[in-house]
């Protein structure tokens, strides 16, 4: 089966869905997955195979013989193997599934990352833009003898370090851009993320016990772990069924110089007198315990995280909107009074530039707990479940 064309690299901003939908297309790990489940489906073809016959020829001086033997497994031994195999197409088609979310989840935190680096560029550009402002003030005062040349100084030695400021934030903007391409299989291509940034208003408290329920059953490393928990159990069946005699039944046609012609007939099985096929039995059964052990482990696994990102989310977004509050808010009057201070001579070139890079940090600040907020609620909908339809 050839891997489906990768999906062209987009010319314009991409969401979150977009982007996660060019992931799941073009990622190599996951058509490699996908084609596992193309191989299980074989096995399940080979398990619907009757047993081939044997055909044998002898030959002596005074006698010739045709005989065919074909296997009968009569005590279930097929529909067993086949039942197997299909429950190993619906485990390999699970862990496809585990592994989409998987790269999903990367590939979300990566976005987050770009959508947040592409604004703390912006943030630096427009401080340094702030500065340049200032800085016709400052020069306009020293012009007119108000101010000394010390503060134009201070200033250029500011504007250094915002230039480098700005030059270390397009470098991590294109570092995030550069891994965001590379999770999408288009190492060439420059992606620009497109998103909110702002927090809405805050969420409902939502009971743990409701979201379970709902998510419990579509939770890919859940669903895996029951699919491989389905698979071993019918391997015990397999292994029991295994353990029984396949008869062979025979036919052979003979011609003998003295006797003539005539035909044979016979049956043979084999007798479970020293091996009695206990070993594969005991093996099946220990796998078997080991996945029901697995899939405990899953379902307590995803609890905890649905509990761990219910708390997060309602705890990082509260964080949010409150600096918005009582942060954000303040950060343009804080501007406008610095700037009427150094005019009227009431503040220097220090309490200016402090207060402009205090406006920079206000905004990076709150950038930051944009982030985790954004990954909070990532988590929230892995943890549930709640994934955008994606197709590999």
């Amino acid at each position: 089966m050839a891997a489906a064309p990768a999906a062209p690299a987009p010319a314009q901003p991409v969401t979150l869905e977009e982007y996660l939908r060019l992931v799941a297309r073009n990622q190599p790990a996951l058509a490699a997955e996908q084609l596992q489940v193309e191989a299980a489906r074989a096995d399940t073809r080979g398990a619907r195979a009757f047993p081939n016959p044997t055909v044998g020829y002898s030959r002596q001086p005074s006698e010739r013989q045709w005989s065919i033997d074909q296997p009968l497994p009569i005590f279930g031994q097929r529909g067993a193997r086949i039942e197997n195999a299909r429950r190993g197409e619906a485990a390999a088609a699970a862990h496809a599934q585990a592994a989409v979310t998987s790269a999903l989840d990367e590939a979300a935190h990566a976005f987050n990352e770009l959508l947040v680096a592409q604004r703390r560029l912006q943030v630096w550009q427009e401080a340094s833009q702030e500065l340049e402002r200032a800085g016709r003030i400052v020069r306009g005062q020293i012009e007119a003898g108000a101010r000394s040349r010390y503060d134009g100084a201070r200033l250029d030695l500011r504007q250094a370090q915002m230039a480098m400021q700005v030059a270390k934030a397009d470098a991590a903007a294109q570092e995030a851009a550069t891994r965001a391409a590379a999770l999408a299989a288009l190492p060439a291509w420059a992606p620009r993320a497109e998103g909110s940034l702002q927090a809405g208003p805050a969420a409902q408290a939502q009971d743990f016990e409701l979201l379970w329920h709902e998510a419990g059953a579509r939770l890919s490393a859940v669903r895996a772990a029951q699919a491989d928990l389905d698979q071993a159990r019918q391997k015990v069946a397999l292994a029991r069924r295994e353990a029984l005699p396949t008869p062979s039944v025979g036919v052979a046609r003979v011609r003998n110089r003295n006797d003539g012609n005539y035909t044979q007939w016979g049956v043979s099985v084999e007798i479970p007198l020293f091996d009695r096929h206990q070993g594969a039995i005991d093996r099946a059964l220990v796998e078997a315990d080991q996945a029901a052990l697995r899939l405990d482990a899953a379902v307590l696994a995803a609890q905890s995280s649905l509990r761990l990102a219910l708390q997060q989310v309602q705890l990082k977004r509260a964080s949010v909107l409150a600096y918005e509050k009582e942060g954000l808010s303040r950060v343009a009057p804080l501007h406008q009074m610095a700037q009427d201070a150094y005019k009227l001579g009431q503040g220097g070139i220090l309490e200016l530039i402090d207060a402009l890079g205090s406006i920079a940090e206000h905004r990076l600040e709150h950038l930051e707990l944009v982030k985790d907020m954004l990954d909070a609620e990532w988590q929230l909908r892995v943890a549930t479940g709640n994934l955008p339809a994606v197709e590999p």
